[in-house]
């Protein structure tokens, strides 16, 4: 319960990953496959599967608070996952406007979440903070996405840390960054336009070198996907959100539908080849020759490379969590 100017609120306080509970949440954060949240959408398997555990202890908490304010959902890393789930959950399943405050967070789920929890709670009640050499707020890759869905709430912080280190995933980094400053302060350094087809294009057919260990890469390598896979078809962006699959099949998915694009015409097919360049260059590998070099299989393996470099960055940040 809040006090004060919040004595009516309620508050769901979620922490990030430890290493307690012979390494559980460990676990969790590798589960990465796709399954419907309570509230019927696709969403991270290993998130879900934390939320529900914990949903029928949050259920009794509200009912027997009978408050009538606000209900703030709030957590770091792990914890931020779990909180998104339990803002959605509570936007429409209780009688309170929820709040959501994310800080460090991974990506729960695929864009039909994020679209309906954004919707559900509004993008004025949610924020995202982030640093922006934070790895975990880079994972699970496509197809997971960050709510909110508009550029509303979305709070950048600049940090210096190497990606490697994981430094920037630190609550005590986080409580440093934003201590004595507004919202409206926390968003005083611009992104890059990810999400403007044109400047994914000139990105993907720049020569300038591309490397895992850097931060940019991996906004760009996740923009850029979401780019060739909408070039391929629209039908299979939806199919691949949508489906309930497993963390084993969701690389077979994507190299599926990759390797259909190098099938197509020119116009598709050159964007998948330049993609996979990028990729293979930036993890240190051999790039192909050609595009029928890009089989199904070379695909899928530059796919898992690519989504282990992630994870292992985010378990690092996450190991060294305090």
């Amino acid at each position: 319960m809040g006090a004060g100017d919040y004595k009516n609120d309620l508050f769901l306080i979620f922490r990030g990953t430890t290493e307690a509970n012979n390494k559980a949440d460990w676990l969790t954060d590798a589960r990465i496959g796709i399954c419907l949240s309570k509230t019927g959408l696709p969403v991270h398997i290993g998130f879900n599967h934390t939320f529900n555990s914990m949903l029928p202890d949050i259920r009794q908490f509200i009912t027997q608070a009978k408050a009538g304010g606000y209900v703030h959902c709030v957590g770091h890393s792990l914890g931020g996952a779990v909180a998104s789930l339990a803002a959605d959950w509570v936007s429409k399943n209780t009688p309170h406007i929820a709040k959501l405050y994310t800080f460090g967070a991974p990506r729960v789920g695929t864009e039909e979440f994020v679209k309906s929890t954004t919707s559900s709670i509004n993008d004025v009640h949610m924020r995202r903070v982030y640093h922006r050499t934070d790895p975990v707020p880079m994972v699970a890759l496509y197809p997971f996405m960050q709510a909110p869905y508009s550029s509303t709430g979305h709070h950048y912080l600049d940090s210096n840390e190497p990606l490697s280190t994981g430094a920037a995933h630190s609550m005590i980094k986080y409580t440093r960054s934003v201590k004595g400053k507004t919202w409206d302060q926390l968003s005083a350094m611009p992104e890059q336009p990810y999400t403007i087809e044109v400047a994914i294009e000139q990105w993907l057919k720049s020569k300038s070198p591309v490397d895992s260990s850097s931060a940019t890469f991996w906004r760009w390598v996740d923009a850029a996907l979401i780019y060739v896979i909408k070039k391929i078809s629209m039908g299979a962006v939806l199919a691949l959100q949508g489906s309930i699959i497993g963390a084993v099949t969701l690389a077979d998915k994507l190299a599926y539908l990759l390797a259909k694009g190098i099938e197509l015409a020119d116009h598709i097919s050159d964007w998948v080849e330049l993609l996979m360049r990028k990729i293979m260059q930036a993890l240190h590998m051999k790039a192909a020759a050609s595009k029928k070099e890009l089989t199904r299989d070379l695909i899928r393996s530059v796919l898992i490379r690519l989504t282990d470099k992630a994870n292992s960055d985010a378990r690092n940040a996450i190991r060294h969590i305090r």
